[in-house]
This record gives C-alpha cells, structure tokens and sequence, in this order.
C-alpha cells in the first residue's frame, strides 16, 4: 500500500485505473473504503487515475491527537504530497462532506494544480463560526466523549430513523466503528473554527457541488454555485447528507460530464 509523508506523518491511499488523474478524499469519521463500498471507485477507474486518500487521522493514515495537526494549511500539504509522490502535476478532486472541506481548501490554495472541484454534502467553504461549532460540540463530539465511536454510530442511528440504513449503509457504520476517537475530536478543536475561505470571488477552479434535498433545504448549494465564475450544483431529492454522499448513480452521469468538460 502506497504512503505520501508530510513532514513525518504517513497518509496511505491506493491507486487504480488510468488516465487523468482524480483525487478521492473521504469525510469524517469514515475511511477510502466509502469510495469503494458506494460504487464509485469500479466506475471512475475505467477513465481515470483513482487516487483514493485515507485522510490523516482516518483509515491507515497516521492519527495525530493534536488539534493543530488539523489547520487546513496542513491537511492541504497532505493532499499535495499524495500528488507529487505519485508524480501528478495537475489533478481533480473529489471530496465528501469533511473532504469536499479540504478539496475546497486545497483548489483555494493551489489552483495551479487542481483542475477541477467536486464537493459532495459541503457547499459552503467559509470559517466556522462558535455557535456551528458548539452546536455539534454538544451533540456529535459529546457523543465520542462519553462512549467513543459507538457513541457516534447511536447518535447517528438516533438522528436518522428510519432512514438509518439508507443514510449510513452497514460499511460506513463499520469504518466509523473502528475510528480513533481521539483523532477525530481533533479534528473538530474549537481553535480550528477560523479556518475557510472568506470570499469565494474571482474562485479560479470550476466547482460542482452535490447536495441532498434534506440536509439541504434551502438550495444554498445552488445559490453558492451562481455566485462562482465556474459553479455547477446538482440537487438530490429525498436524501440527507450521508445518502447524498453515497447515491453514486445518481451523481456519477453529472460528475463525469462536469470532469470531461474541465478536465478531459
């Protein structure tokens, strides 16, 4: 298994496919192997280099405790030394929910080398504020606290009904399950809270953003792709977040029109 080093800390990803190459980064509290269990990775290889990043802190990556190991100027160097240990000059990413974060990140700082941006479940790339970070602080990391990653599968099972199984399939249930806690409240620090893009004006890559009707509302995905010189969104009716984040039938036709047009 291939590993990229960022200043010491090891980040596995595997490699698959051929031709241009597309960068894959996973969310929060799950691992590469959402890619792979959701279908997208036996599609994308077929046209493209799939590179699919075990993001630090995550799967087989290292797992630093400390909140600064997390600051977007870090994680986006991760992304950067994946690349340059496979010897791409120019790539795409696509990222879900915490990854469509740090896809955001990396295109914001490095626009020479990323072609194109997909964001599943993460629309909108600016700073934090307290009251979003104390609001999950209460209810998902108290969660981890008091009974570690069961307490976060429970919770999720709790918020979610009926509609668990859809929302979060038994393969994101297990790779959630065999996180580390400690990283993954890192991750979510208080003093992390500044990090984001203040202005998305003039923003250099194209970007489509996907989103579930029910974890978004408002279509605020689509409104922040109008305000993008290059924005594309693609709204999914009757799904939240981690459906949304896994629904790759439904997504790949627009992903792969929307990557042939910026990067074919």
């Amino acid at each position: 298994m291939p590993e990229a080093s960022n200043q010491g800390v090891s980040i596995s990803y595997d490699v698959t496919g051929q031709g241009p190459p597309l960068l894959l980064l996973h969310g929060w509290c799950c691992d590469r192997t959402w890619w792979t269990h959701s279908g997208y990775v036996d599609d994308l290889e077929r046209s493209y280099r799939v590179v699919n990043v075990d993001l630090r802190g995550h799967g087989d990556s290292a797992k630093p405790h400390e909140p600064s190991a997390y600051r977007s100027e870090v994680v986006v160097r991760d992304v950067l030394a994946v690349a340059e240990a496979e010897g791409i000059d120019r790539f795409a990413v696509w990222g879900l929910s915490h990854g469509g974060w740090i896809g955001w990140m990396t295109a914001y700082a490095s626009p020479e080398r990323v072609a194109a941006l997909i964001s599943s479940g993460s629309w909108d790339p600016s700073p934090d504020t307290y009251e979003d970070w104390q609001e999950f602080d209460q209810t998902g990391c108290e969660a981890l606290r008091r009974d570690g990653t069961r307490g976060l599968v429970d919770l999720f099972r709790q918020e979610e009904g009926e509609a668990y199984a859809r929302e979060f399939p038994a393969w994101a249930e297990a790779a959630t399950l065999r996180a580390d806690p400690e990283a993954l409240l890192a991750i979510q620090a208080l003093e992390l809270i500044d990090g984001g893009i203040r202005t998305l004006e003039g923003f250099p890559v194209p970007v489509l953003l996907i989103a579930g009707e029910l974890e978004d509302e408002d279509d605020q995905a689509a409104a922040v792709a109008r305000a993008l010189p290059n924005g594309e969104s693609l709204r999914l009716p009757g799904l939240g977040h981690g459906g949304a984040c896994s629904a790759s039938g439904q997504v790949l036709p627009t992903a792969r029109a929307f990557l042939e047009r910026w990067f074919g």
